[in-house]
């Protein structure tokens, strides 16, 4: 992958990541409607359709892994957008795309500050060390 491919996945991960759970439900739906008879051919599409229609309560719980699939539904929405692993497997892939440690740190810090998710202080993985050591 090269830098702007990198810097590419960032903005998609993180745009991804700014959609509600139902908003990504919906478009793994549509992207996996849209490919048709180009989609590989297992049911994930019925799957994710059935599951969709019990989250949004078009049918009852039946089952328990329908009551996982609520279960799960129910934690990803109370979960937050983005936490530190997020911010390190993106931090990763900038490096492994051929930014400098330094400069990956950058970028994500940028756009944390961005999108008023303002770095912590959790040592190497934003830069704190370097700072605090010069």
């Amino acid at each position: 992958m090269n830098r702007d491919s990198a810097l590419d996945l960032l903005a998609f991960a993180v745009g991804y990541r700014l959609m509600t759970p139902a908003e990504r439900r919906a478009l793994r739906i549509s992207v996996l409607y849209e490919m048709g008879e180009a989609a590989p051919a297992t049911p994930e599409l019925a799957v994710l359709w059935h599951e969709d229609r019990l989250i949004r309560g078009e049918r009852e719980p039946t089952s328990t892994y329908d009551r996982w699939v609520l279960m799960k539904a129910r934690d990803e929405a109370e979960r937050p957008a983005f936490d530190e692993h997020f911010w390190r497997a993106r931090r990763s892939d900038l490096e492994g795309a051929g930014f400098e440690p330094k400069e990956a740190r950058d970028v994500i810090a940028s756009v944390r500050a961005s999108l008023g998710n303002p770095t912590g202080k959790e040592g190497d993985d934003n830069g704190n060390l370097e700072q605090q050591a010069a």
